[in-house]
Formats: structure tokens, C-alpha cells, sequence
């Protein structure tokens, strides 16, 4: 699973963090099993936001997409223009 196809998850839906983008991306991963030890207690499947979040990080860094925390355009992952020709 590449860029493209994470390009297309986020032109087709409002993704709002990096756990919702996770959900789309992978959703029969095996990630989603695995219990993690947290501060108090454990977490099932903390980790496939983690990696979500990396895949997004890697897109903002290239310029395809905007986030909700760094830019004014909107509360949702959104694509730039150059990520729109990237799919194309």
C-alpha cells in the first residue's frame, strides 16, 4: 500500500486523526489485535495509529496534504494541489 492509495482515502472521506486514517487504510490488519502496555494499563492496536501517523507525517513532508493542526484549512486531512496530481 503506497501513497497513491493513502491519497485517495483522504480525497474520499474526512479523516480528522491519524487512528481514523488507520481504520480506512488498514482495517483487516492484524495490528488491531495486538494489546500494548500504556502508562495505565493496555491499549489494543495503539500502534497502527502510530504508523498511520507516520505515513501522514511523510505525506506533509513531500506537500500532498494539509493537517488540521498545522494549517487554517479546515479540522481534516485535506490534499494540496500537488497531491491531487500525484493520484492523477
Amino acid at each position: 500500500m503506497g501513497f497513491k492509495e493513502a491519497l485517495e482515502i483522504i480525497r474520499a472521506n474526512q479523516i480528522h486523526s491519524p487512528r481514523e486514517f488507520a481504520k480506512l487504510m488498514w482495517p483487516d490488519s492484524d495490528g488491531w489485535k495486538h494489546h500494548h502496555k500504556t502508562g495505565r494499563g493496555s491499549s489494543c492496536g495503539t500502534m497502527m495509529a502510530m504508523a498511520a501517523g507516520g505515513l501522514l507525517g511523510k505525506l506533509r513532508y513531500r506537500g500532498l496534504i494539509r493537517t488540521p493542526w498545522h494549517d487554517d484549512y479546515g479540522s481534516y486531512y485535506s490534499l494540496t494541489e500537488k497531491g491531487r496530481q500525484y493520484i492523477q
